[in-house]
């Protein structure tokens, strides 16, 4: 339901220091004006706490002072403080207008203690009142002002202030409550690629389709990042590629050379054939082995390049832990020290409290014996003063005493006496009344003096538990530093070109025992003299044969690596093309969301004639996050005179009142600082300082 809610009059009795003052306000505007300190806020402040039950800023009745005062500023006793107000309540649908009273009350509780004859103020209670009728309880009453405008709402409505100055969050949220959510699908309508766009973006927002890509291509840097470090590892492990075409060459011509030496011993004398046919066959063997020789030294040497690279990661792991042990160790001192430096000042400041609250209490202690000393000054009776009437029992007020004769003197003196000993029990009643209070009060420094003992004694257990747990963590971060330093000085870096000699390996000494063992078997033939240079010659060109064709062996090593370095270069450009397209996936929902805040902020700043917000803030990444400023005619609002921003809080008030369908009383202090307020739907009442009187000028 479309409603308008005015104020038609407001009266205030014994309120915040005006004592009987009513207001009739104008069907538009009102402007209230005067002094400062003559009232303006006041009425104000009752309209709120008449509502509300707080001041125009909110504070409780309980923070603000309500009760009139004297010209001592004590508060003066048996007064209500009460606050009326009438309202018209219109369906702007129907044309109905429904009249409202609302009263609240502020009532003084007093009672008497037994055996006591002066009263004493026990509290405070509340009176409210709907056209009349009694409210048994807040609650109905509250009830009453919400089924008129929720308090959320009134507040938004009749202060200027109040919208621009909450928080951030808070006025974007309603913002875009009225502004209405922005579909996707409208954005993506303004580009074809973002309905692309929004195609694939199915079951997740289009945030969280960001952070998806987002993380598909940091996890593909991370490939990209490591694929330099296997190539390296790859060249590392290629050998250096031979002259193929020399060897190819020198391998022809060697094999000629021996295929000549065999025709020219295939002359030699049957027994020479044998010992050579055997000879062959041993030095195939030797050959073998010289093979096997070979495949060793090429095993170990990869082996230990291998053992050197793990070996190098187990050094940089401990590096790496060794630092951030010390990086731990650093922030644990650092909040070590706070704590320490805290806990210290809170027991100083207890200290300091207990102090003060021990010279309290000497100064009671030395006001008990001051009371508990004093004794009541006896008085002694004579007959020269004026004597007790026998007719009308008062004593005589003849300054002549004319008529002494007529008074009796007995009755004076048992007067004079009963009148002393009313005094002295007085007396007594009041020494006694203040010892009690004086003990009183010592019974309650003496509890907080034992409080802050006890907060003493628990902050120094909380001292003796931080010192405990710092040595127990100090103690840790010298156990794990000395661990990786252990780990270091266990695991030095070495070097990945490892140099193995033959003579060091125990297969290799094997095989060449072996060897000299197959050697020292070659026959001796007869016709040896005739042909040891020939076998001579054979045993160099074969030797020179085996190394030729193990440098041709490594070929297949070589061309392996080079498959694997190309293998990897075709995966770098795979992952290289993924993402440049991950990252103009990503240029892309950026464009979409930049559309969308646009858009937002096109149709929030759509409902407002001064007033534009900034609903999202750049960051130093070129990103934007949400956010809300208010802006008036380009500066923001902060930054505006009074004013500028009671114009554009009016103007907020207008589209709200728009939006919700209700329009308030709009109450607007420091009116004077305006000198052309904008339209605004609602009853508006403005507080201006001036030089003259109180006065109400209703429009």
């Amino acid at each position: 339901m479309s409603k308008q809610v005015k104020i038609r009059r407001i009266a205030l009795a014994n309120f915040k220091g005006l004592r009987n003052v009513a207001v009739d306000f104008g069907d538009t505007a009102t402007t209230i004006s005067g002094h400062n300190g003559t009232g303006k806020t006041t009425i104000a402040d009752a309209f709120a706490w008449l509502l509300w039950g707080k001041d125009s800023e909110g504070n409780s009745d309980t923070k603000f002072g309500i009760k009139t005062t004297d010209a001592n500023g004590d508060f003066i006793p048996d007064l209500e403080h009460e606050v009326i107000g009438n309202f018209d309540i219109t369906d702007t649908e129907t044309g109905e207008v429904t009249n409202v009273e609302l009263r609240r009350v502020y009532v003084e509780e007093w009672r008497t203690p037994k055996g006591e004859t002066e009263r004493i103020l026990k509290g405070h209670r509340t009176d409210f009142f709907y056209n009349g009728v009694p409210l048994k309880t807040k609650t109905e009453y509250d009830a009453k002002v919400a089924a008129i405008i929720p308090e959320g709402l009134f507040k938004v409505l009749t202060d200027p202030y109040y919208f621009l100055t909450l928080h951030w969050k808070a006025q974007r949220e309603l913002l875009l409550q009225i502004a209405g959510n922005i579909d996707d699908s409208t954005v993506a309508a303004t580009r074809a690629d973002f309905a692309g766009l929004l195609n694939r973006v199915t079951g997740k927002t289009m945030e969280e389709y960001k952070k998806e890509i987002s993380a598909r291509r940091t996890k593909i840097e991370t490939q990209l990042d490591k694929i330099p470090t296997r190539k390296d590892e790859a060249t590392r492990n290629t050998p250096v590629a031979p002259d193929y075409a020399a060897l190819e060459s020198d391998k022809a011509r060697i094999e000629a050379e021996l295929s000549q030496i065999d025709a020219a011993t295939t002359s030699a004398a049957e027994a020479n054939r044998v010992a050579y046919e055997q000879a062959a066959k041993i030095q195939a063997k030797i050959n073998e082995k010289r093979s096997q020789q070979q495949t060793a030294l090429f095993n170990a040497t990869e082996a230990a390049r291998t053992q050197a690279y793990e070996a190098n990661k187990t050094a940089d792991d401990a590096v790496r832990s060794l630092s951030q042990a010390q990086s731990e160790e650093r922030s644990e001192a650092a909040f070590y020290n706070r704590e320490r430096q805290r806990i210290a000042d809170d027991i100083n400041r207890a200290e300091q409290r207990k102090k003060g609250y021990e010279v309290q209490k000497a100064d009671l202690i030395a006001q008990w014996n001051a009371v508990n000393e004093a004794e009541y000054q006896e008085k002694e009776y004579t007959t020269a003063g004026p004597l007790l009437c026998p007719i009308f029992k008062h004593l005589c007020a003849d300054p002549d005493a004319t008529n002494r004769h007529n008074c009796d003197a007995a009755a004076a003196a048992e007067q004079f006496r009963a009148n002393q000993d009313k005094e002295r029990e007085a007396f007594y009643a009041e020494q006694t009344k203040q010892l009690d209070r004086i003990d009183e009060e010592g019974q309650e420094l003496n509890r907080l003096i034992a409080a802050q003992d006890t907060e003493i004694a628990r902050l120094q257990k909380e001292a003796a538990d931080l010192e405990k747990a710092h040595a127990d963590k100090a103690a840790e971060y010298v156990t794990k530093k000395q661990e990786y330093e252990t780990t270091l000085a266990a695991h030095p870096r070495i070097s990945t070109n490892p140099i193995i000699k033959g003579e060091d390996l125990p297969a290799w000494v094997t095989l060449q025992t072996e060897i000299d063992q197959l050697t020292a078997q070659l026959p001796q033939a007869a016709t040896q003299t005739d042909t040891a240079d020939l076998r001579k010659k054979k045993g160099e060109l074969t030797a020179r044969l085996d190394d030729i064709k193990q440098k041709l062996g490594l070929r297949a090593i070589i061309e392996a690596s080079v498959a694997r370095i190309a293998e990897l270069d075709k995966e770098a450009a795979t992952l290289a093309q993924e993402k440049a397209s991950l990252q103009i996936e990503e240029d892309l929902i950026d464009d979409f969301v930049k559309d969308r805040m646009t858009e937002v902020e096109r149709r929030v700043n759509g409902l407002f004639s001064r007033v534009r917000f900034k609903m999202y803030k750049p960051l130093v990444n070129g990103e934007e996050e949400p956010d809300c400023v208010a802006f008036v005619d380009g500066t923001r609002y902060q930054d505006k005179n009074h004013a500028g921003q009671i114009n554009a809080g009016l103007d907020v008030i207008n589209t709200l009142c728009a939006y919700h369908g209700v329009t308030a009383p709009i109450f607007v202090d420091n009116a004077e600082s305006v000198n052309d307020f904008i339209p605004t739907a609602g009853q508006l009442i403005k507080l201006v300082v001036t030089n003259g009187d109180f006065n109400v000028t209703p429009n």
